[in-house]
């Protein structure tokens, strides 16, 4: 039988898991906003797309944080996470902006 001669560790544990706390959870947030502006929903908790995109929060959050581990180093986590916040959100204020505009344009 073969034993490892490395164990199992992750350097940097913990800058990654802030990399995930803090710009993967601005990250979910864009992304449950994209999704919900996508979907059109009124933002009420108790409807079914309001249900939808708590859940989608939660397991968007989840696999960030379990899956913030494969990153190299905590900066690499840092940058990715960092451009996805700005890709994400910068879809969602373009997305908002064309919805704004068609609400202004059936209104007038």
């Amino acid at each position: 039988m073969a034993t490892l001669k490395t164990p199992y560790t992750s350097k940097n544990w913990l800058v990654k898991v802030l990399a995930a706390l803090v710009p993967g959870f601005i990250f979910t947030l864009g992304l449950t906003g994209v999704v919900g502006l996508l979907c059109h929903t009124n933002g009420n908790p108790q409807s079914a797309s309001g249900q939808y995109l708590m859940w989608l929060t939660a397991l968007v959050w989840s696999t960030l944080l379990s899956t913030c581990f494969l990153f190299r180093s905590g900066r690499q986590a840092w940058g990715y996470l960092s451009l996805g916040c700005a890709i994400v959100w910068a879809a969602y204020r373009s997305e908002e902006r064309r919805v704004g505009k068609e609400c202004r344009s059936r209104w007038s």
